[in-house]
């Protein structure tokens, strides 16, 4: 039941950790930035730190970068981008 739980665990951190890279990866593009990769590094990262943050961290970002995407589109887009990466690392699993 342990091991279960922890393989349960630790996929579910991978799911979370693919979802935000491939939401910079997005924000990124939406942006116009230069170094698309670099920035989806650094979010997926400042996710582990402060989690379930990611439609705020966004707005905020989009906001700074003067880029209008409501908050409805951005929950969408992490919506669908949740169920890629599962489907893609259940599948694996």
């Amino acid at each position: 039941m342990e091991t279960q739980f922890a393989r349960q665990a630790e996929l579910q951190f991978k799911v979370n950790a693919r979802v935000n890279r491939m939401a910079g990866r997005w924000a990124g593009y939406t942006m116009g930035l230069d170094d698309v990769e670099a920035y989806a590094q650094t979010l997926a990262i400042r996710q582990v730190v402060e989690p379930h943050r990611l439609l705020d961290l966004l707005r905020q970002e989009f906001c700074k970068a003067g880029v209008k995407v409501s908050d409805a589109d951005i929950d969408q887009r992490i919506h669908v981008l949740s169920e890629q990466a599962s489907a893609e690392l259940y599948s694996i699993a």
